[in-house]
C-alpha cells in the first residue's frame, strides 16, 4: 500500500510542473535589455547550492505559469500544462538542466534567510532570456500568439515570405496589357510601387516579362485560360498587387490618389488594401506618387504580415488541379486497385496531407477534380523550406505508387496534375 503511494507520488511529480517542486513565485521585473529582462527572484531548498538552482528555476517558472509585471502584460505564458505534450515539454525544461539555456547570467545576494522548515532561501539577480523561452515554446506549437503582434522579420525566419508581382487596376473588362499600353501615369505608378516593394526587401516580378511569357503558358494550359491568368500563374507569384493611381492636375498644383489592393494568387484570398489621397503640391505627378508609394508601402506590408503571420500555424493556402487526360482510359469514376473510385482517392490521400486537414474541394467532374484553399506546410527548420514542391512530390510519388501515369506542372502556390 505505502509502495503503491510512494509511485502515484512520484508520477504526480513528473506530470504536474512545480508539484514536487517548491518553486517561489515572486519574480519582480527590473528592467528589460536588448535581449533579456533582468528579473529579481529567490529559491529555497536544503542546501544554498540547491537554493541557487531553484531560485534560477523559480525565475522562469513564474514567467511560464505566474506571470512577471512588465513581460507579456503580466500574464503567464502558459494557463497550465493540460495536455500530454505541454507536460512533456514544460517537464523537459524545468526537470532536467534545459531551464539553463535561458539564464544569461545569475548574481547571488550576500544575505540568506532561514525558514521555518530549516530551509535556505537565497535572493538573486537572474538575467532571464525571456523572449527566446516564448519563440522556443512558440515553435513547439505550445504558444499562439496574435498574428498583428507577430514582426515581420519573426515570420521571415519561420516561414517564407510571398513574391509578389505589380499590376494595374483594371476597369470595364480591360486587359492588364490595355490598361498599361497607353496610360503613362499607370506605367509610373507601376514601377513606383515596385520600388517600394524593393526597398522593403520584398522579391517582386516584372509585368512586362509576364506577358512576354504568358501566351505560350496558355496555349500549353488550354482550357480557354484568359491571358490575364496566364499571367499571373504563370509567374511565380504569389501575391499580385494592383495599383489604381489618377492624378490631379490644376493651376493649383498636382493631387494623387492612390489605391494598393494585394490579392493571392493562388487562392483570389485578399491579403491588404489600402487608400491614400495627397494633399495638392507644385510638384510633378511621378514625383508625388513616388512620395505617395514609399509611404504606403510600410503600412502595407504589415497588413501582408500580419495575414502571413497567421500561416505559420494554419500553413499556407495552394490551389491543386487533378485532370483526366482526353486519352485515358480511366476518369475519376474509375476504380482504381479495387480499392475505390480514383476522386475519393484523391480526396482521402489530401485530407490526410493538408496541414490540420483543411481544403475546400472547389469542384468535380468525371474529367477534373479541383481544390482550393489546400493548406500545406510552409515552415523554415534549419534552414530548409517546407513549401507547395514538398507536397507535390509527395503526391507525386503516391500517385505513381498506384501504377498510374502522371505529369504534375508548378506554377507559384497552383499544381496542376495531369492523369494518362
Amino acid at each position: 500500500m505505502l509502495k503503491n503511494l510512494f509511485i502515484s507520488l512520484l508520477l504526480l511529480g513528473t506530470i504536474l510542473p512545480g508539484a514536487a517542486q517548491n518553486y517561489s513565485t515572486d519574480a519582480a521585473l527590473k528592467r528589460i535589455e536588448s535581449n533579456y529582462a533582468v528579473v529579481e527572484c529567490s529559491g529555497i531548498a536544503r542546501t544554498k547550492k540547491e537554493a541557487i538552482e531553484m531560485a534560477k528555476k523559480s525565475a522562469v517558472y513564474t514567467y511560464l505559469f505566474h506571470g512577471i509585471a512588465g513581460l507579456n502584460d503580466g500574464r503567464p505564458l502558459m494557463r497550465g500544462a493540460n495536455t500530454s505534450e505541454e507536460q512533456e515539454y514544460t517537464n523537459r525544461i524545468l526537470g532536467t538542466s534545459n531551464y539553463a539555456n535561458y539564464i544569461r547570467n545569475c548574481t547571488i545576494a550576500d544575505n540568506t534567510n532561514k525558514t521555518a522548515a530549516k530551509d535556505i532561501q537565497v535572493f538573486a539577480t537572474i538575467e532571464l532570456y525571456h523572449e527566446s523561452l516564448r519563440r522556443t515554446l512558440e515553435k513547439a506549437g505550445l504558444l499562439q500568439r496574435d498574428a498583428k503582434d507577430i514582426a515581420l522579420s519573426e515570420t521571415q525566419e519561420m516561414i517564407a515570405m510571398p513574391t509578389v508581382m505589380v499590376v494595374p487596376f483594371r476597369q470595364n473588362g480591360e486587359s492588364y496589357e490595355e490598361a498599361i499600353r497607353n496610360n503613362s501615369n499607370m506605367r509610373m505608378a507601376i514601377s513606383k510601387v515596385n520600388e517600394g516593394f524593393i526597398g522593403e526587401g520584398v522579391e517582386t516580378k516584372d509585368l512586362l516579362t509576364c506577358l512576354n511569357n504568358a501566351e505560350t503558358y496558355r496555349i500549353r494550359m488550354g482550357d480557354g485560360m484568359s491571358l490575364d491568368d496566364a499571367i499571373l500563374i504563370n509567374s511565380g507569384a504569389d501575391v499580385s498587387v494592383s495599383v489604381d493611381m489618377t492624378p490631379d492636375e490644376t493651376a493649383a498644383g498636382v493631387r494623387v490618389s492612390m489605391t494598393l489592393k494585394a490579392i493571392e494568387v493562388a487562392t483570389g484570398n485578399t491579403l491588404a488594401t489600402k487608400t491614400e489621397i495627397s494633399g495638392r503640391k507644385r510638384t510633378s505627378a511621378d514625383i508625388l506618387c513616388g512620395v505617395m508609394a514609399k509611404a504606403m508601402i510600410g503600412d502595407f506590408m504589415k497588413q501582408i504580415a500580419t495575414r502571413m503571420a497567421t500561416k505559420i500555424s494554419t500553413g499556407q493556402s495552394i490551389a491543386v488541379r487533378f485532370t483526366i487526360d482526353p486519352g485515358s482510359a480511366i476518369d475519376m469514376d474509375t476504380e482504381i486497385n479495387n480499392i475505390m473510385p480514383l476522386s475519393d482517392i484523391l480526396v482521402s490521400w489530401v485530407k490526410r496531407h493538408a496541414k490540420n486537414g483543411k481544403y475546400h474541394t472547389q469542384g468535380r467532374t468525371s474529367t477534373l477534380l479541383a481544390f482550393s484553399d489546400l493548406f500545406v506546410d510552409n515552415s523554415i527548420e534549419e534552414g530548409m523550406q517546407s513549401d507547395v514542391n514538398d507536397f507535390a512530390l509527395a503526391l507525386y510519388q503516391y500517385l505513381k505508387g498506384l501504377n498510374l501515369s502522371v505529369s504534375r506542372t508548378i506554377t507559384g502556390n497552383s499544381v496542376d496534375v495531369i492523369i494518362y
